[in-house]
């Protein structure tokens, strides 16, 4: 196998039980210890704070060591975390404060791996880096997606069986990732200073760059007004609305995952798309239109059908920046530039999460979706007629 196929290989590993986690941690919470919406957004929060915390300081580690060998200690310490999670549900020990500090550790390890990942992409890709973008998301959603229905097969044996097997899969990732060549830091790439000094540098490249700074603020809006829904309230709406246990709650993660790969698939058949601007602007209007459809009285398969037409949306707007910021960033700052990507999308995450879980508690989880979608629509209107987005290449 070659290095990109090695790599492709521990992408999928680590998000077939990536797709694991969105189900178990989010059925932990809703299935076994019945939480309200307060209680799932605020854990949901504690698991996805450490991307705003870690992610910029990910990118300079990715920067500054071998990702390989980054990347084999990360997935090792998943597993270890996974498995440990497993030991103590199945000894009686579940808790809500184990659970916030088991979705602590998660996001702590995934807010490093992210950058890390991102920046061996580039290095060990051959050929059209849009293509080769587009086919590791293909890879991502195709894992999360398995990993998603996974979880709800092995959910029926009960939830230490499914994280005994979640870690596992990570333990596969880590061996994936030891066959990849060593990715040593070059030194040209940090030059000297103080961490926060180089951070610093990553996020200036991205605050002086015409090209990336406006998708970065849109990146940060999807990351605010889009994950939280997703997040926190479609595990409310599947329990409380749909009265679905975790075997739906897997079939609604898949079916937006399962979108995101039709929609990485055309662009990967196409060859890439050339208006990548226009694509990025369109794809946002996209999942806001979906989260807005979300307030009609939906059947269950109805819902399903707009979580996949979400998962479309959002295939063109995640290969679309990526691969704005994988092609304007300059080698010597690329885990760091990328890593603002990541922050954008992920490290709003936790303020999305505690504010839906609570304006769900007032109006309604339908209400709130709506309510997102509508400030996407005009945040996205405003930057396609201001900003130079759509002209993009």
């Amino acid at each position: 196998m070659g290095r990109y196929a090695w790599f492709i290989g521990g992408v999928a590993a680590w998000f077939l039980g990536a797709g694991m986690q969105q189900v178990l941690f989010a059925w932990l919470l809703v299935g076994e210890l019945h939480q309200d919406s307060q209680w799932v957004g605020t854990a949901q929060m504690c698991q996805t704070l450490p991307a705003l915390l870690f992610l910029l300081l990910g990118g300079l580690i990715a920067d500054r060591l071998d990702r390989r060998r980054l990347l084999v200690v990360l997935h090792a310490l998943a597993a270890v975390a996974a498995g440990g999670m497993g030991v103590a549900v199945g000894t009686g020990l579940l808790s809500l404060g184990v659970v916030i500090l088991y979705g602590l550790s998660w996001g702590t390890l995934a807010a490093f791996a992210q950058p890390a990942r991102d920046a061996l992409l580039s290095e060990v890709a051959a050929g059209d880096l849009m293509r080769a973008v587009t086919g590791a998301a293909l890879a991502q959603f195709a894992a999360q997606a398995v990993g998603a229905r996974l979880a709800g097969f092995c959910g029926r044996l009960g939830s230490p069986a499914a994280l005994g097997l979640q870690a596992a899969v990570f333990g596969a990732g880590m061996v994936m990732a030891w066959r990849l060549p060593p990715a040593p830091p070059i030194r040209t790439r940090t030059g000297g200073g103080t961490a926060l000094s180089a951070i610093r540098e990553g996020l200036r490249e991205v605050a002086r760059s015409e090209r990336l700074r406006p998708v970065a603020v849109l990146v940060a809006c999807d990351g605010l007004f889009f994950m939280g829904p997703f997040i926190v309230l479609c595990p409310l709406m599947v329990r409380d609305v749909y009265h679905g246990g975790i075997t739906e709650l897997s079939l609604v993660v898949m079916a937006l995952t399962a979108g995101t790969i039709g929609g990485s698939l055309v662009v990967l058949l196409r060859g890439g798309l050339r208006r990548k601007g226009l694509a990025f602007l369109l794809a946002l209007l996209g999942v806001a239109s979906c989260l807005v459809a979300l307030e009609a009285p939906l059947s269950f398969r109805e819902f399903l059908a707009v979580m996949v037409a979400w998962g479309i949306c959002h295939s063109l707007f995640f290969n679309t920046s990526r691969a704005l910021f994988q092609e304007a960033a300059t080698p010597s700052h690329r885990a760091r530039v990328l890593s603002v990507h990541s922050l954008g999308l992920l490290g709003m995450a936790p303020l999305s999460n505690l504010a839906t879980g609570f304006v769900s508690n007032i109006v309604g989880p339908r209400t709130t979706c709506a309510l997102a979608g509508v400030a996407m629509l005009a945040i996205t209107a405003a930057a396609w007629v201001v900003t130079p987005v759509r002209q993009l290449e």
